[in-house]
């Protein structure tokens, strides 16, 4: 986070530089912030979905090619259609880390849907969009008024400052965070023996269901490990070949076949639904319904008054 702001707030003393001559600068520089923008959004994108991994030097390789065109912005066009390069590059590699901690989420935990980060699915689709824009700003500059170049280049810094503001925000008012994406990678590279699997998941589904497991909040595959004394592996490969699902589907599944069973046994007319769904193990209301309703294909409501109607 400190890094983004650190990366905008000097852009801005750069361009402010550069257009009033306040120190004389004999180089522009603000071109070689094209090259810094990806790297920067790629390592908090990372940082944010890998919460157990640590900084190196390592990461302050992707600065260089930034450090290198400090000395040839005099090729401000080029410069420019290598920073979009590099923008897409690793928009491309922030969104696949986005997309395989969504597939880790659901394959070791049952809040994955609280933990779904869509916020920043949405800001990359909006940087991208500013980064399109901008990249037709750059190409029409030569036949722009000073004016309304400068008026364009404004409103995209401002947009730029308002979605990394967002993004900072977000993040920290982010509930929970999925943080075992670094064993998922050792998880899903594991082959285990079909047939033992399925025996296997045999013995956990009679276990969750006798000991109603699934009924425990944001219970995870080290969670239900754990309560059986077998490893992570086996678990997840149990539950894969077993019920043919996610870790997140399958216990979502025994949570809605609890609720299900409970509504189909109700004497009263208006139940109340959210204590049926955070008895059954799910964190809020609106969880429960998108879950019930993604499983059933009705809301609970609906499904009540179906079985009142039988």
């Amino acid at each position: 986070m400190c890094l983004l702001f650190g990366l905008e707030a000097t852009l801005m003393a750069f361009n402010f530089s550069e257009e009033t001559q306040l120190f004389n600068q004999r180089y522009l520089i603000t071109p070689a912030f094209t090259l810094c923008t990806g790297p920067a959004f790629y390592l908090f994108v990372r940082q944010l979905v890998f919460d157990d991994r640590r900084w190196s030097w390592i990461d302050t390789l992707h600065a260089i090619p930034a450090l290198l065109a400090v000395f040839f912005t005099d090729h401000t066009n080029l410069i420019i259609a290598l920073g979009s390069i590099s923008l897409l590059v690793y928009g491309t590699l922030a969104f696949r880390w986005l997309l395989r901690y969504r597939s880790a989420s659901r394959a070791m935990s049952s809040a994955a849907r609280e933990m779904r980060l869509d916020w920043l699915g949405y800001l990359m689709l909006t940087f991208a969009l500013l980064g399109i824009t901008d990249i037709i700003r750059l190409n029409l500059q030569p036949v722009l008024s000073y004016e309304l170049a400068n008026t364009w280049y404004l409103l995209h810094q401002s947009s730029v400052l308002v979605l990394y503001t967002s993004l900072i925000v977000l993040a920290v008012q982010q509930a929970s965070l999925f943080d075992g994406l670094s064993q998922y990678k050792s998880i899903s590279a594991s082959h285990a023996d079909q047939e033992l699997s399925r025996v296997l998941f045999e013995q956990i589904d009679q276990t969750l269901k006798q000991q109603a497991l699934y009924r425990q909040p944001r219970l995870s595959l080290n969670d239900v490990a754990s309560a059986l004394g077998i490893g992570p592996k086996d678990v997840s490969n149990a539950v894969n070949s077993g019920a043919g699902m996610s870790f997140c589907d399958y216990i979502n599944g025994l949570r809605v076949e609890e609720v299900k069973q409970r509504l189909a046994a109700q004497s009263e007319p208006v139940p109340n639904f959210l204590s049926l769904g955070l008895d059954a193990g799910f964190n809020s209301k609106s969880s429960f319904n998108a879950v019930f309703k993604s499983l059933v294909g009705i809301t609970p409501r609906q499904y009540l008054r179906n079985q009142q109607t039988k």
